[in-house]
Protein backbone atom coordinates (compact mmCIF):
# COMPACT_ATOMS: atom_id res chain seq x y z
CA UNK A 1 0.00 0.00 0.00
CA UNK A 2 2.65 2.37 1.02
CA UNK A 3 6.38 2.94 2.09
CA UNK A 4 5.34 3.90 5.50
CA UNK A 5 7.60 3.25 8.48
CA UNK A 6 7.68 4.43 12.33
CA UNK A 7 9.83 7.33 11.19
CA UNK A 8 6.94 8.60 8.09
CA UNK A 9 5.82 11.84 8.32
CA UNK A 10 2.43 12.23 10.41
CA UNK A 11 0.00 13.83 7.04
CA UNK A 12 1.67 11.10 5.01
CA UNK A 13 0.29 8.42 7.49
CA UNK A 14 -2.92 10.23 7.58
CA UNK A 15 -2.87 10.45 3.60
CA UNK A 16 -2.54 6.35 3.54
CA UNK A 17 -5.25 5.66 6.30
CA UNK A 18 -7.84 8.50 5.04
CA UNK A 19 -6.77 6.25 1.35
CA UNK A 20 -7.52 2.47 2.79
CA UNK A 21 -11.10 4.13 3.72
CA UNK A 22 -11.94 5.05 0.39
CA UNK A 23 -14.36 3.49 -1.34
CA UNK A 24 -13.46 1.20 -4.23
CA UNK A 25 -15.04 -0.92 -7.17
CA UNK A 26 -15.48 -4.57 -6.48
CA UNK A 27 -13.65 -4.22 -3.00
CA UNK A 28 -10.28 -4.13 -4.47
CA UNK A 29 -7.45 -2.05 -3.35
CA UNK A 30 -5.08 -1.85 -6.11
CA UNK A 31 -3.16 1.01 -5.82
CA UNK A 32 -0.39 2.06 -3.76
CA UNK A 33 1.18 5.53 -2.49
CA UNK A 34 5.13 6.31 -2.35
CA UNK A 35 6.74 9.26 -0.42
CA UNK A 36 9.13 10.25 -3.03
CA UNK A 37 11.17 12.97 -1.29
CA UNK A 38 11.38 16.94 -1.17
CA UNK A 39 11.75 19.16 -4.43
CA UNK A 40 12.31 22.67 -4.17
CA UNK A 41 11.32 22.80 -0.84
CA UNK A 42 7.96 20.82 -1.63
CA UNK A 43 7.13 17.09 -0.57
CA UNK A 44 6.47 14.62 -3.75
CA UNK A 45 3.89 11.66 -3.61
CA UNK A 46 3.83 8.98 -6.41
CA UNK A 47 0.91 7.63 -6.72
CA UNK A 48 0.41 3.80 -8.92
CA UNK A 49 -2.23 1.75 -9.72
CA UNK A 50 -2.20 -1.94 -9.65
CA UNK A 51 -3.48 -4.34 -12.01
CA UNK A 52 -6.93 -6.05 -12.27
CA UNK A 53 -8.82 -8.40 -14.96
CA UNK A 54 -11.71 -7.06 -13.77
CA UNK A 55 -10.46 -3.37 -14.19
CA UNK A 56 -11.41 -0.22 -12.48
CA UNK A 57 -8.24 0.41 -11.23
CA UNK A 58 -7.74 3.79 -12.57
CA UNK A 59 -11.09 5.14 -11.04
CA UNK A 60 -10.01 3.28 -8.24
CA UNK A 61 -6.79 5.05 -7.77
CA UNK A 62 -8.42 8.49 -8.75
CA UNK A 63 -10.86 8.01 -5.58
CA UNK A 64 -8.46 6.60 -3.42
CA UNK A 65 -6.04 10.16 -4.24
CA UNK A 66 -9.13 11.97 -3.57
CA UNK A 67 -8.89 10.51 0.16
CA UNK A 68 -5.82 10.39 0.20
CA UNK A 69 -5.80 14.81 0.01
CA UNK A 70 -8.15 14.72 2.23
CA UNK A 71 -6.15 12.93 4.96
CA UNK A 72 -2.58 14.51 4.36
CA UNK A 73 -3.94 17.60 3.38
CA UNK A 74 -3.00 19.37 -0.24
CA UNK A 75 -0.86 22.20 1.07
CA UNK A 76 1.67 19.50 2.41
CA UNK A 77 2.80 17.73 -0.89
CA UNK A 78 2.43 17.52 -4.93
CA UNK A 79 1.99 14.43 -6.99
CA UNK A 80 4.35 13.34 -9.26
Amino acid sequence: MSNTSDVTLSWFRKGVEAALLAPTAVNQQKFSFEYAGMKNSCHLVHAKKGFSIIGYTQMNLDIAKYHFEIGAGKENFDWV
